[in-house]
C-alpha cells in the first residue's frame, strides 16, 4: 500500500462543490469524494499554517510538538518523530513537494534553517533532501506573494533570485537571470496594472505553467511516474492563501457578480455578545506591521469582498485541475487501487463572515472546518461521515493503512477506528495581542475557553445556529451543557504547553 497526501493551504471546506458550494466548481475533487469517504466535520488543531502543518506531520497537538503559533520552528526531536521519518525508516520512498513551512521563512535573526530566506542561500543547487523526515524534497519557500509585510519590499526574496529561494525559485530562473527577473515582475500586481490595496487580490500576469500550483503538480507527477513502491508522498499546494492572485484563465473563471449574492453580512450587534477579541479582529491591524495578515473584514466593502472571493474560487479551481493530473498519474501506472489518497487543508479561511477575513483568534466554522476526503481500502465509495475528526488523526491513519504500529506518543487515532465524539483546537495567538483559546467541538456544540480569562467564552449550538450568530455562553438555559463541555476541555486539553522560542512575527 502507498500513501498520497494532498493538501491545500487555507482552503475552507464549503468552497468545494461536494461540500455544498453551488458557485465554485471542483469536479475532480467531487469525483474523488464519490470514489471514497467524505468527512464533513474535520477540524484543524490550530488555525495557522505552521502549527497545523506540524500537527499533520507528527500526529500531535501544538502544545505537544511546540509550534504553538506562527514564527516557531518545529523542534528537531519532533521531526524525528514525524510520520515521514517513521515511514522512511520502514523502507518507504518518501517525498514532499511544495510548501513545507516547518521553519520560519523570515526570522528576526539568522536561524540558517533550510526554509528561511537566508538559510536557503546556503543550500547547494543539487540538494533535494533529506528534510523533515523525507528523503526527497522539492520545495516552494513560503509560497505567498505577500506585499505588505515589513521589510520585504515589493520583491519576494523567497522566490529568488538564486541563491535565495529553494527549488521553485531556481526553476523561475531556469533560463537565466533576465528571464527569472521578468517572471518575478509578472507576479506583481503592477504587471497587470492593478493595485494591492486591502483586498490583496489581483490577476497575476505570470503564465499558469509557471504558477506554484502547476509547478508543484509537475514535480509530483514526474516523481510518481518513476518511483518504486512502496511510497509516501505529500503534495502541498500553497493556495488559496492570500494574496488571491490566480493566473489566467483561472483569474477570470469567476466574476465578482457571480459571488455577490452569496456574500456574508455582518448582522447589526452580532459581535456585542461575543468576547472583545472578535470586534478587535474585525477592526483589523491597520497601521501595524501585521496589516497584511488582517486588514479588518469590517473595513471591507461588499464589492471588495466579492473581488476577493471570486479570485479565491479561481485559485481553488486551479488546484482542482492539478489534483486531476496527479490522480491520473497514479492511474496510468496502475497504482490507484493500491494507494491511500487523502485530500485536506491545514486550516480554512474567513471571507467576510462575522466581519472577519483570513484567519485569527476567532474560531468560526469557516476557519476551523476543512475538507477531508479519503480514498482507499476500508473507505467506502460515496460514504459520508458527519462525526468529528481532526487533522491530528492523519498521521495515525496513514500508519494504520500500511500496517505500521502507531507510536504511543502520537495523540491522534486512525480514522477507521471510528469517529471521535469531539475534537479539540488550540490557539496561542500572538499577533496584535495575546490570547489563548481552547475550542472543543462535538457534533452539535462548539465551546471556546479563553485560558486565564474566567467568565469569558463562547458556546454555539451548531444544529440550531449553524452560522454561529448567537453566543450561548451566558444563557441560563445552557449552563449544564456549558459545564459538561468545559469539563471535557479540562479532561482533554494538555495541561502543560511546550514553550519554544518564537523567531518570527510572520512565519
Amino acid at each position: 500500500m502507498n500513501i498520497l497526501l494532498i493538501t491545500a493551504d487555507q482552503l475552507r471546506a464549503d468552497s468545494l462543490g461536494v461540500y455544498g458550494n453551488e458557485i465554485c466548481k471542483t469536479p475532480n475533487l467531487d469525483r474523488l469524494a464519490s470514489e471514497g469517504t467524505r468527512f464533513t466535520a474535520c477540524r484543524c488543531q490550530n488555525p495557522y499554517c505552521q502549527p497545523s502543518r506540524a500537527t499533520i506531520l507528527t500526529g500531535t497537538y501544538p502544545s505537544t510538538h511546540g509550534v504553538t503559533t506562527t514564527g516557531v520552528d518545529l523542534p528537531a526531536d519532533m521531526i524525528n518523530r514525524s510520520v515521514s521519518a517513521h515511514l522512511t525508516s520502514k523502507g518507504f520512498r518518501t517525498a514532499l513537494f511544495g510548501k513545507g513551512h516547518f521553519a520560519s521563512a523570515f526570522p528576526t535573526y539568522p536561524t540558517r534553517q533550510v526554509e528561511s530566506v537566508e538559510g536557503s542561500a546556503l543550500v547547494a543547487p543539487e540538494w533535494f533532501g533529506p528534510y523533515a523526515g523525507f528523503e526527497h524534497v522539492e520545495l516552494v519557500l513560503f509560497g505567498h506573494n505577500i506585499r505588505l509585510a515589513p521589510g520585504m519590499g515589493s520583491w519576494r526574496w523567497c522566490f529568488g533570485p538564486p541563491p535565495f529561494g529553494l527549488h521553485y525559485a531556481r526553476w523561475l530562473y531556469r533560463d537565466g537571470d533576465k528571464r527569472g527577473r521578468e517572471r518575478l515582475r509578472l507576479m506583481q500586481p503592477e504587471a497587470s496594472k492593478q493595485h494591492v490595496e486591502k483586498i490583496q487580490t489581483w490577476h497575476s500576469a505570470l503564465p499558469a505553467e509557471d504558477h506554484t500550483s502547476t509547478w508543484i503538480a509537475d514535480r509530483a507527477v514526474g516523481w510518481l511516474k518513476r518511483i518504486e513502491q512502496p511510497f509516501f508522498a505529500w503534495v502541498s499546494f500553497c493556495d488559496p492563501h492570500q494574496p488571491m492572485d490566480p493566473p489566467a484563465p483561472w483569474s477570470t473563471l469567476y466574476s465578482p457578480a457571480d459571488v455577490a449574492s452569496a456574500l456574508p453580512e455582518l448582522k447589526p450587534g452580532e459581535l456585542d455578545n461575543k468576547p472583545p477579541a472578535h470586534a478587535a479582529w474585525a477592526a483589523g491591524l491597520g497601521g501595524t506591521a501585521l496589516e497584511w495578515a488582517n486588514p479588518g473584514g469590517a473595513n471591507l466593502k461588499p464589492e471588495g469582498l466579492a473581488i476577493m472571493t471570486a479570485a479565491y474560487y479561481g485559485m481553488v479551481g486551479l488546484i482542482d485541475a492539478q489534483v486531476a493530473r496527479i490522480l491520473r498519474a497514479l492511474e496510468e501506472r496502475g497504482l490507484a487501487s493500491d494507494t491511500l489518497v487523502i485530500f485536506t487543508s491545514d486550516h480554512g479561511a474567513l471571507l467576510g463572515e462575522h466581519g472577519q477575513v483570513f484567519k485569527g483568534p476567532v474560531h468560526y466554522e469557516e476557519l476551523l472546518r476543512v475538507p477531508l476526503i479519503v480514498r482507499g481500502e476500508g473507505y467506502s465509495a460515496g460514504s459520508v461521515i458527519d462525526e468529528p475528526v481532526g487533522l491530528v488523526d492523519l498521521a495515525p491513519t496513514m500508519l494504520d493503512a500500511v500496517e505500521v504500529e502507531t507510536p504511543d506518543w502520537m495523540e491522534g487515532r486512525p480514522l477507521l477506528e471510528g469517529p471521535r465524539e469531539y475534537v479539540l483546537t488550540e490557539n496561542d495567538h500572538e499577533a496584535g495581542f495575546r490570547v489563548s483559546l481552547r475550542t472543543l467541538t462535538t457534533k452539535r456544540y462548539k465551546i471556546t475557553r479563553y485560558v486565564g480569562r474566567e467568565g469569558v467564552g463562547e458556546l454555539y449550538d451548531l444544529q440550531e445556529d449553524p452560522h454561529e450568530l448567537v453566543n450561548l455562553w451566558g444563557s441560563e438555559d445552557h449552563w449544564q451543557v456549558r459545564s459538561e463541555l468545559l469539563a471535557l476541555i479540562d479532561e482533554t486539553a494538555n495541561r502543560r504547553v511546550r514553550a519554544e522560542p518564537r523567531v518570527s512575527i510572520i512565519g
